[in-house]
């Protein structure tokens, strides 16, 4: 019997002692890089200007194809300081925004983007909500512009007055971080 449990006993420290063998260990490295901070300084806010009821207003941001827009139409922008020759990620609060004149009447504007890194808005390139890519690199020296369009939609009969993002959903809110 004695020999039984010393058997018993021996086994059991083998089992232990293979068990604790059996045990691996890995490491993982930590890290973080700091680059500079992400200045925003707006320029412009979107302005459909004075516009009729029977078009089809549209401001493309690249400013080849715009229509049914007034005079005084002036995109939206906004510049960019950041670090060198680095992608940004730009995303905004809201896929289409409405616009109202203070009281029942409503318009959508559904905001179309567009940057470069050269503030030149006729080469500038589409911006997908959210997303980093080639239009969203700044430049050697930092610099990112960023420009809004979109349209209203076909308008018909719509109530005059002067509609405003403040007095619908609220104004476009951007975001941007580094990718």
């Amino acid at each position: 019997m004695k020999s039984l449990k010393t058997l018993l006993t021996a086994f059991a420290l083998f089992a232990v002692a293979t068990a604790t063998n059996a045990q691996e260990n890995t490491t993982i490295t930590s890290s973080a890089t700091v680059v500079a901070d992400i200045v925003i300084t707006p320029v412009a806010n979107v302005n459909f200007g004075s516009i009729q009821d029977t078009g089809s207003p549209v401001l493309d941001p690249q400013g080849t194809n715009t229509a049914d827009v007034g005079g005084s139409a002036t995109f939206g922008k906004f510049s960019i300081a950041a670090a060198n020759s680095t992608q940004l990620v730009i995303d905004w609060n809201q896929a289409t925004v409405t616009l109202n004149d203070g009281g029942a009447n409503n318009m959508t504007y559904t905001p179309d983007v567009s940057a470069n890194s050269t503030d030149a808005i006729a080469t500038s390139s589409d911006v997908t909500k959210n997303t980093a890519g080639a239009a969203t690199e700044t430049s050697a020296g930092g610099a990112l512009f960023v420009y809004i369009g979109g349209n209203l939609g076909a308008l018909s009969s719509q109530a005059s007055g002067t509609y405003t993002s403040a007095n619908g959903s609220g104004d476009l809110v951007f975001t941007i971080n580094y990718q």
